[in-house]
């Protein structure tokens, strides 16, 4: 099941300093390729190198910070 980001802090409930910060892409390993590979073949090593993208939010009122995903 995919999280997004919420409008507001989850924590303290802040809209305002409620900000992104960035994104990376996430998930993606040799290792997670190679499970992939051996447990399903060939369509199991390109599912293993796939990787999630990641949006990163932080609120400047309580210092959370948390990755979502991208909608």
């Amino acid at each position: 099941m995919k999280e997004y980001a919420p409008i507001k802090c989850p924590v303290c409930g802040e809209m305002y300093d409620w900000k992104y910060v960035g994104s990376d892409k996430q998930g993606s390993s040799a290792g997670k390729a190679a499970v992939g590979a051996v447990a399903f073949g060939p369509l199991g090593l390109a599912a293993g190198a796939l990787g999630k993208k990641k949006s990163t939010y932080y609120c400047g009122k309580c210092g959370f910070s948390r990755s979502y995903d991208v909608r």
